[in-house]
């Protein structure tokens, strides 16, 4: 288990802010567009990690081998996905009944 959380910590990206202010003078103040996009494509990379740390993290707390950990990891997963297909469900029979009333 230890491994696994090495492996999603080694995973987690960092903005070289130094380079991109560089980068913004020499370019005007166009670069801050690429720097914007970067800084917010890295801290959702890094809230997905951290959001596996912690699940991971829970489940041993809880006592859980590092196999039931897993387990219980795809469990939850799987339920996961099918309240998001529910809800995409949802949404498109709201939509067609709105435009089929109408």
């Amino acid at each position: 288990m230890n491994e696994k959380l090495f492996f999603l910590t080694s995973q987690k990206k960092n903005t070289n802010h130094i380079l991109h202010v560089i980068m913004t003078v020499l370019t005007g103040g166009l670069w801050l567009i690429v720097w914007g996009l970067t800084m917010r494509s890295n801290d959702a990379h890094n809230k997905k990690l951290d959001k596996q740390i912690n699940q991971i993290m829970l489940y041993k707390t809880q006592g859980l081998s590092d196999v039931d950990t897993y387990k219980q990891i795809k469990v939850d997963k799987a339920n996961s996905d099918v309240i998001q297909g529910r809800v995409i469900f949802v949404v498109l029979v709201v939509v067609f009944l709105y435009f089929y009333l109408r």
